[in-house]
């Protein structure tokens, strides 16, 4: 099988080659232009540059986090020195299309100069799961390695897509994700893809408001991926802050016995799930003006630290306002009769 490595990044993952041509994505323009632009747009380009993970990394530089964002030995030796052209590239073209210094694909094209491996397995969500599935890791090190990886799951978007009602597909992640021609694998950063996964929709009654969540598009739950990942939901007047209702959509975790962490709180929604939450407008504080509107926010945050102090600002958005509303709450529709 293409892989070579366990899924989850406890090692790196060796492609069997240093050689320029096979490991650097620059040598792919020539003949796969296209593709090689979409790619270069993508979070797998920026899996080692991008702002938020070296703010966390940075924090915390474990061995284990370099193996998914500069997976492959040859960038890896570039790190010591100040300059690493290729382990800036991410996770590049090699990093899933070379195995043994030969290509990998699921099929052979019929004019392709490359000697290559066919492996039906390619492109499958298995695929994705090397670094899209794994347990926690016990972080304690012995000659620069994780010692053992725990049972319990630290990322877990394709174990909740195998639960999900796309499960099966001829496609499987690239159904949403990419396709075998593009390469731009859009996802939680990206606004369309989580404006089109989730509708929110908001109603009253006589003395509440009615927030209903829906996850409609997503195969997997959402949020998911980076454990620090999550929603926010927030209800208020503007002349009570202190009234806001807020709901926190994500995972929570606690330390284990073996030295790695499980999941104390989950309130991520799976496919095809509704979450509905019902905010008494008595709680939102009493309104000197009875037409003061009412403010609905929904924002989906990356980072642990949705307002981080200014000397620590990642290099990029830290979150996205995916819903802003604001109106009297006689504006907003009733609700239908249950």
């Amino acid at each position: 099988m293409w892989r070579v490595r366990p899924a989850g990044g406890a090692d790196p993952i060796d492609v069997g080659t240093s050689a320029r041509d096979l490991v650097d994505a620059g040598a792919c323009v020539e003949c796969h232009a296209d593709i090689t632009a979409e790619w270069a747009k993508s979070r797998h380009a920026l899996a080692w540059t991008n702002g938020i993970f070296q703010r966390e990394f940075q924090a915390a530089p474990k061995q284990w986090c370099i193996n998914c964002h500069a997976p492959m030995p040859v960038q890896q030796a570039e790190l010591a020195g100040a300059d690493h052209p290729l382990a800036d590239q991410g996770v590049n073209c090699a990093t899933c299309h070379v195995r043994a210094g030969k290509i990998v694909a699921a099929a052979r094209g019929a004019t392709s100069p490359h000697d290559t491996i066919v492996d039906a397995s390619f492109g499958t969500p298995a695929y994705c799961a090397d670094c899209h599935q794994f347990t926690f890791p016990v972080l304690a090190f012995k000659d620069g390695a994780v010692e053992r990886m725990t049972d319990h799951p630290m990322q877990d978007t394709v174990a909740s897509y195998g639960r999900g009602p796309f499960a099966g597909g001829a496609d499987g992640c690239l159904m949403c994700h990419g396709s075998k021609t593009n390469h731009a694998f859009a996802g939680g950063h990206d606004p369309g893809m989580i404006g089109a996964a989730i509708t929110v929709a908001w109603c009253r009654t006589d003395a509440a408001i009615a927030v209903t969540l829906t996850n409609a598009a997503a195969g997997h739950n959402v949020p998911t991926g980076d454990i620090h990942r999550h929603l926010n939901l927030r209800v208020w007047r503007s002349s009570a802050p202190e009234a806001m209702f807020e709901a926190f959509l994500g995972r929570r975790f606690k330390p284990a016995d073996d030295g790695g962490k499980v999941t104390t709180w989950d309130s991520s929604i799976p496919p095809g799930g509704i979450q509905r939450h019902v905010v008494p407008i008595a709680d939102l504080g009493e309104a000197d003006d009875p037409d003061e509107p009412i403010n609905l926010e929904f924002n989906y945050v990356y980072i642990p630290d949705e307002f981080p102090h200014p000397d620590r600002v990642p290099t990029e958005p830290s979150s996205m306002s995916l819903v802003k509303w604001r109106m009297p709450a006689a504006e907003i529709p009733a609700c239908p009769p249950d």
